[in-house]
């Protein structure tokens, strides 16, 4: 979402040329809305990879080419070689905004694990969700070492809800990564939360990432060969 109050001040205004893959997990503006534009910028042969009426929708209103979106659904894999793509389900809503302010339909919401074999990483993206039991199922079947989760609340799965997903189902995490809070007023999740709710339950606080800290850096960089 390149309108984000948060992006850093570099960065606004402009829209990445070098895009491979656009993962979409649900419909919502702040999830989907930059995606026609990434795409139709990327000098690359990008994909979006969506459930199929996130797809449909972006070509039907956003003249995106019947090439680039890969439908997929939760369980799928996607293999493009340099990583593969696995579509997760998630606990959340789902629409798209049409151009005249009607809703559309966009499936259901979804998180996806990226799996890059060469790096030993596999990034948990939890997209916007509350805790459900099945994520008990994804780090059964996946693993992952990376795990980017949601600590929002009232849209999302606050401080508490997301400390019990990495404590009690996520553990193999050996970066959790929180994000969606802190754009709006009325996303009363912080950081600092959080940590607290981390430390409640025991989890090891070196696993966690300062996200506040690295906003306005550019990049964050992972030690892959400490990976598991």
């Amino acid at each position: 979402w390149l309108d984000n109050p948060k992006l850093p001040a570099d960065w606004k205004g402009k829209v990445p040329d070098d895009a491979d893959l656009c993962l979409v997990t649900h419909g919502h503006f702040d999830h989907s809305a930059s995606t026609p534009a990434i795409a139709k910028a990327s000098k690359k042969a990008v994909k979006i990879c969506a459930n199929y009426e996130i797809g449909n929708f972006f070509k039907k209103f956003h003249e995106i080419d019947e090439k680039i979106p890969e439908p997929m659904n939760k369980g799928g894999t996607i293999d493009y070689g340099f990583c593969k793509i696995s579509m997760t389900t998630a606990d959340h809503s789902s629409s798209c905004m049409c151009p005249k302010g009607d809703i559309q339909n966009a499936g259901e919401p979804t998180g996806f694990v990226i799996h890059i074999s060469h790096l030993n990483a596999r990034i948990y993206h939890a997209g916007d969700t509350n805790v459900f039991t099945d994520m008990g199922i994804i780090e059964e079947l996946y693993h992952p070492n990376i795990v980017m989760i949601p600590i929002g609340d009232r849209f999302t799965m606050g401080p508490e809800g997301a400390s019990l997903a990495c404590s009690h189902f996520l553990k193999s995490a050996q970066h959790i990564v929180p994000m969606h809070f802190g754009t709006f007023p009325m996303l009363p999740g912080t950081y600092d939360g959080f940590k607290t709710e981390l430390g409640k339950r025991g989890v090891d606080l070196a696993r966690l990432v300062n996200t506040p800290e690295i906003l306005d850096q550019d990049h964050w960089s992972v030690n892959y060969s400490a990976l598991q």
